[in-house]
């Protein structure tokens, strides 16, 4: 009985130009097999297991079909609710515990880097069958087959990719694909659906691969020929075809314009769109009229499909429309891609290229993903985010690329975990990191105030001095208890959450102070901005921190941009619906990068730029105990890095 290795497809790169053209050649015969009725068997005594998280008919069905004509076998479970994932199995026991019923895993799944978490957990081998917006790697098999059938090449194509480039995984994995294979690419987006940032980013540092963006009307009359047009709808439905103002960055100019040859209509992917989002998204009718013009009159109509309310129907019965022919072809394209990685289950490994190693965070807090679709947002604490250096040359930027979702974050504060100092990042730091990074002691921040929550302290600080002593805090802290008990009516109803550290402290003493005057001790719970899904905790008792229908008194040390208070309001709303939420601060620097405004305030102090205010609050000494440290709050300034910064050491 035949057996496959452990070879992944997760991505387009994950195949070659050239084993992307050996599995055409496959999905010819295939397709001719297929038409005279010729079974095969090459496959028999396999099974395949598909996975599916979101909801799918082609891809699901042209995959089991592929098996079955093959001669091998089929599990499936169509619908991940009616399994063990409704009862928050996570994704690597799935695939783990489905990896002992089958040869061969097809995984769709609404989180990007789901379908690599899958190939890193299971022993058998994985077939992405779309993660999130990330990529769709067999799909774009099938779109370039007929693209190449229907076009007699690849090479020397143009191919305009047209609106929601955003969060359409079908298109990237196109990009990538039409890139390596030497098409020209023209993107063409609706409304801010742009390519992201980390598909440009790949293709040039990967291919050496830039492209133009423009509008349909700038096309329209643009030089160059185009031979497939990838349109996805996003203008609203009351628009005329081909209208709407969108960013241009002009082509260079070519030749003449040529003839269409191609138009690839996609469905709106409003599953990935933000709620508030849905209502203003629409979609641009393509239909007829798009082929009358001269230049349309050997262009061929491709969709991926489902179609929506983008692609009209009467375009159905005219021979330029191609797109049930192209679903078609994601049987035999399946078939052959299964058939190739039977053959090739003895593949030799390609010389692997250099890539920058994976980075050790020593010490808390390790960087986050700042892709909220990414799974490592999602998945438990089993799965950790992995980041490598960014493929940006820039130097005057620090880059950590995401190693699931692909995503940049970008690091402006870093640290050395032995010295424990944090620094600015600039340019005369790259050689400095790259060392850090090699004896695994870097550290990084998102901000001055989550360094030094982790007690890291300045590389230099300047003088500093004293802005409040314990006295002035102890009042501040007295007069921000008496507003709160004036403004809220119902002492019962209220809650107080403080942002670790020094904010969870403060709410602990505004706690006493309210319970003193009113007789009601208010639940409170520390809240980490950086913590994902588990960042409120209870402070006294087991139970579950409730925020329905309370009033939240968010309570904090300073604000000074306003990030942090942004933060920690969404996780509060991630955990419920509380009636009102208001803003406590000791300090208020006035500073504001966010429209945020404390409803409660012990003093506002209005500081420079390149000054930090630091407060030093400590528990209270019990009986018995030696006096503790006073509470004071001191201003100092912050002095960037220098050239030579002190040694690590």
């Amino acid at each position: 009985m035949a057996r496959l290795a452990k070879y992944d497809v997760i991505s387009i790169e994950d195949l070659s130009t050239g084993e992307i053209e050996q599995i055409f050649a496959l999905a010819d015969k295939f397709a001719a097999a297929l038409e005279s009725g010729t079974p095969s068997a090459i496959a028999a005594g396999l099974i395949m297991a598909t996975l599916f998280y979101e909801p799918s008919t082609r891809t699901r069905l042209s995959f089991e079909s592929a098996m079955h004509r093959l001669g091998g076998a089929v599990i499936s479970s169509a619908d991940m609710q009616a399994s063990s994932a409704a009862k928050g199995e996570s994704l690597a026991d799935t695939v783990r515990v489905v990896s002992a019923y089958a040869d061969l895993i097809v995984v769709r799944h609404p989180y990007d880097g789901a379908a690599r978490v899958a190939a890193e957990y299971a022993p058998v081998p994985i077939i992405n069958a779309g993660d999130g917006s990330r990529e769709h790697p067999t799909q774009t098999l099938c779109d370039l087959y007929i693209l190449r059938r229907k076009k007699g090449r690849l090479k020397g194509l143009t191919v305009a990719l047209c609106g929601d480039l955003k969060f359409g995984r079908t298109v990237h994995s196109l990009i990538y694909a039409l890139a390596r294979f030497g098409a020209n690419i023209v993107a063409v987006p609706y409304g801010g659906m742009n390519v992201p940032d980390y598909v440009l980013e790949r293709v040039a540092a990967e291919r050496n691969y830039n492209f133009s963006t423009v509008s349909i009307d700038e096309l329209k009359s643009q030089a160059g020929g185009l031979d497939a047009l990838y349109l996805t709808p996003s203008a609203p439905h009351q628009m005329a075809l081909f209208t709407g103002e969108m960013p241009l960055e002009r082509m260079p100019s070519a030749r003449p314009p040529a003839a269409l040859d191609a138009f690839y209509v996609t469905r709106l992917q409003r599953e990935r769109l933000a709620e508030k989002d849905r209502a203003q998204a629409g979609f641009a009718l393509f239909d007829a009229r798009a082929l009358r013009t001269s230049r349309a009159q050997e262009a061929v109509v491709m969709h991926p499909l489902p179609r929506t309310d983008e692609l009209a129907y009467e375009l159905d019965s005219d021979p330029r429309a191609v797109y049930f022919e192209q679903a078609a072809a994601g049987v035999p394209v399946r078939m052959a891609l299964i058939a190739w990685m039977l053959e090739h289950r003895e593949r030799p490994a390609a010389p692997a290229a250099r890539i920058e190693p994976t980075l050790v965070f020593k010490g808390e807090p390790e960087p986050r993903c700042v892709n909220p679709a990414c799974v490592t947002r999602h998945e438990g604490p089993y799965l950790h985010p992995r980041f490598r250096l960014a493929r940006s040359a820039n130097r005057a930027l620090l880059s950590l690329r995401c190693e699931y979702c692909e995503r940049e974050l970008r690091v402006e504060f870093v640290g050395h975990a032995t010295a424990r100092r944090y620094y600015r990042f600039d340019e005369n730091l790259y050689g400095y990191v790259r060392q850090w990074i090699d004896e695994g002691s870097l550290a990084v921040f998102e901000t001055v105030k989550q360094a030094e929550e982790s007690g890291y302290e300045p590389y230099r600080r300047g003088p500093q001095r004293e802005i409040m002593n314990a006295a002035e805090i102890a009042a501040a802290c007295n007069t921000i208890a008496v507003q709160i008990i004036a403004d809220v009516a119902d002492p019962t109803a209220l809650a107080l959450v403080g942002v670790i550290s020094h904010g969870t402290m403060l709410a602990l003493r505004l706690r006493g102070l309210i319970e003193a005057q009113t007789g009601v001790r208010a639940p409170c719970a520390a809240l980490d901005v950086y913590g994902g899904d588990t960042a409120i905790h209870t402070i006294e008792g087991g139970a579950d921190f409730d925020v329905n229908g309370r009033t939240i008194v968010l309570v904090d040390d300073v604000i000074n941009s306003g990030w942090t208070v942004q933060r920690a309001m969404t996780a509060l709303w991630h955990r419920g619906r509380p009636a009102a939420v208001k803003l406590a601060v000791l300090i208020d620097r006035g500073h504001r990068a966010l429209p945020i405004r404390p409803n409660y305030v012990g003093r506002s102090i209005p500081t420079a730029r390149a000054e930090r205010v630091q407060v030093r609050l400590g528990p209270a000494a019990a009986a018995g105990e030696p006096r503790r440290a006073p509470d004071r709050v001191v201003v100092y300034s912050l002095v960037e890095s220098l050239k030579e910064p002190e040694s690590p050491a």
